[in-house]
């Protein structure tokens, strides 16, 4: 996230929030998180969000997705002086498509200096067809995509915790909910039902679909959508929403 105008307030948990704890970032970055976090929405935000694939982190930023934070997301700690120059330039930009173009310039500059790193090279393609395999629209078992890819259960759990910051039962389950997640946007709109949204994205019934709404939201889904709509990617809103960023 990349902010205009003010900085993005976060909390890395709900109980931080309640305690006043509020950290302040024009450039945020985070990892897959398991567990809600907190972030602000004031009656006016305006900024830029990039999703960063997770397998693909490592050709932009020069780490892993593991090595991304999960608490406290100030870029500054792995982006150093970048991301005062990138601030810099989206409030220099007189308008919208010169602020997309600074964000541009910003990755582009990010994918050189990895480039020139050690560490900048991608996972091996057996992590990447494994991540496919795992959390695609059919996904396949771990015992049987680790066959396919001809790695031990255990050794693909290694790589890919390695890669990712978590095994390949979490990464299922964590493409499954963010599936569901958008599902139950449009279900809202549409009038379906949350047992409509679970047979549809493979949770066994509707109760299993809520458990991973409070487990990885911290809510249940009618709350979640009063909570995180409108949120800081849509009309401006006020208070603090739950996320699984």
């Amino acid at each position: 996230m990349l902010g205009l105008g003010r900085p993005l307030r976060t909390a890395p948990t709900e109980q931080a929030w309640a305690e006043g704890v509020r950290d302040a970032q024009w450039v945020s970055l985070g990892g897959l998180h398991t567990r809600a976090a907190m972030v602000e929405q004031p009656d006016r935000w305006a900024g830029v969000q990039l999703t960063l694939h997770p397998v693909g982190v490592r050709r932009l930023l020069g780490v892993p997705a593991s090595d991304l934070p999960v608490g406290s997301w100030d870029a500054r700690d792995l982006l150093g002086r970048e991301v005062e120059r990138v601030v810099e330039e989206l409030h220099a930009a007189p308008d919208w498509p010169g602020r997309y173009a600074a964000v541009g310039r910003f990755l582009l500059r990010l994918a050189a200096r990895a480039d020139r790193g050690t560490s900048h090279h991608g996972p091996s393609p057996e992590v990447e067809e494994a991540w496919r395999l795992l959390t695609g629209p059919a996904p396949r078992a771990v015992a049987d995509v680790a066959d396919t890819v001809g790695y031990s259960r255990r050794r693909l759990t290694q790589l890919l915790t390695a890669e990712t910051g978590h095994g390949p039962k979490t990464l299922q389950r964590l493409a499954r909910f963010d599936t569901a997640r958008r599902e139950v946007v449009t279900a809202a709109a549409a009038g379906s039902s949350l047992a409509q949204v679970a047979a549809r994205t493979g949770y066994y019934d509707q109760s299993h679909l809520v458990r991973d709404f409070h487990e990885f939201a911290g809510l249940g889904p009618s709350a979640w959508l009063a909570a995180e709509f409108p949120n800081v990617q849509g009309a401006p809103g006020s208070g603090a929403a739950a996320s699984s960023a």
